[in-house]
């Protein structure tokens, strides 16, 4: 195995790191069911009024949630891409729950960056697509980092 050099770890420190997720929510409806009936491994759910995790915040909607492990990338097509081939095996079923149950659906794409790494924002149409098959909304959020190790 080829041993990194220090400029390959500092670069490799310096990507940034993105988090993928989709969510459902509803002002009306619990969804705590949806881990059943659509079955996806590690998906979350919360109530609406409950605590948002390390702040005074509460949630304004009860949710379902799939959210991929943070990954280092350049490109944000590239986590949107892995989120949604874990997604597809479940379109149908989710979009079916989506509008029976009149649900909001929301692609999240959170990156850290690190210094002056920005990744790209493009989109391909692709996954333009795809997310218009679920009738989700994009949000894309960049927060300013520092590099751990």
């Amino acid at each position: 195995m080829a041993r990194l050099s220090d400029l390959d770890l500092d670069l490799r420190r310096l990507t940034p790191t993105v988090r993928a997720a989709f969510r459902l929510t509803s002002e009306r409806h619990t969804l705590d069911h949806l881990l059943r009936e659509v079955g996806i491994e590690g998906a979350v759910t919360w109530q609406k009024g409950e605590s948002i995790a390390s702040t005074t915040l509460q949630r304004r909607t009860n949710g379902w949630c799939f959210e991929l492990p943070p990954q280092r990338t350049y490109m944000l097509d590239d986590a949107l891409t892995e989120l949604l081939h874990a997604l597809a095996p479940h379109r149908d079923e989710i979009v079916a729950l989506s509008r029976a149950l009149e649900l909001d659906a929301h692609v999240a794409l959170d990156t850290d960056i690190y210094e002056d790494r920005i990744p790209t924002g493009y989109l391909s149409p692709a996954n333009v697509k795809a997310i218009a098959t679920y009738g989700a909304s994009l949000g894309t959020e960049i927060h300013l980092a520092e590099p751990n190790g």
